[in-house]
């Protein structure tokens, strides 16, 4: 090995290393691109059989360098399939409602699971394998967003780029991956079912009234569903008109989890 390669190698360790330490529940901050991200939002179920394909395709955003840059999955576990006889123990009913948003806002044109929302956009692609560039859009500057959490205070300014007579939210997801289940009735009953990227909590903030590209607020934690996650991330993310225009995100300390 050579002695670039050496220090290159020291170099990502360093990396790596600070980004583990620096980044917890309580002491988290982060600064965007300026560029607009791609924000994948997946509408899933653990009572629905057809789920779990879509799941392990969100699942390989674990393996992508641009995580937590430029791609941000999200998958938000609905409870109207509980009656099926099992409850998701992910399931909440403002996921749900989330969904019936895009739906009120002709985002999506009907609910279904598994649904893809990217960037405020109905995606049906996955169904067909067909990626197209819904993954790649062009690099449009959209400002940048900088969010910090400190203890349960939650501080974020969107230096916009875009037009001013749009408001803005902010909304924080603590994310779970590696999370597995063991279910025992509903369409899925005997099977271990695998996620990632699963949305813990949900918080929307709107902007201080002095201000309307400053945001805070109280930072409310899971604390019986995080024990369940081999790790852990902060995801916050701005939408105009209810299109996801900036985000941040990253992965905790693993002693963040018990």
């Amino acid at each position: 090995m050579s002695m670039s390669q050496i220090l290159s190698a020291i170099a990502a360790l360093t990396l790596l290393a600070n980004t583990a330490v620096g980044q917890t529940l309580t002491q988290f901050t982060k600064r965007s691109k300026v560029t607009q991200p791609v924000i994948i939002e997946l509408y899933t179920s653990q009572g629905c059989s057809s789920c779990p394909p879509a799941e392990t395709w969100l699942s390989v955003f674990l393996n992508e360098t641009e995580l937590w840059h430029r791609y941000f999955p999200l998958a938000f576990h609905v409870t109207y399939w509980d009656y099926l006889g099992w409850k998701d123990p992910y399931g909440q009913r403002k996921f749900s409602q989330r969904q019936y948003d895009h739906l009120n806002q002709t985002h999506i044109k009907q609910l279904y699971t598994p649904q893809f929302v990217i960037n405020g956009v109905e995606w049906q692609g996955w169904f067909d394998k067909k990626l197209g560039d819904v993954l790649t859009p062009p690099k449009r500057p959209v400002g940048v967003l900088d969010v910090s959490i400190s203890g349960n205070q939650l501080t974020a300014r969107f230096s916009s780029l875009l037009s001013a007579s749009a408001a803005s939210r902010l909304h924080l997801a603590l994310v779970g991956a590696g999370i597995t289940t063991v279910v025992k009735h509903g369409e899925n009953r005997h099977k271990s079912l695998k996620h990632d990227f699963t949305v813990l909590s949900f918080q929307t903030y709107d902007a201080n009234k002095l201000s309307i590209d400053e945001f805070s607020g109280e930072v409310v934690l899971p604390s019986d569903l995080m024990k369940r996650s081999e790790r852990l991330a902060w995801v916050a993310w701005i939408e105009q008109e209810g299109q996801a225009v900036q985000a941040v995100g990253d992965w905790l300390a693993p002693n963040n989890i018990h």
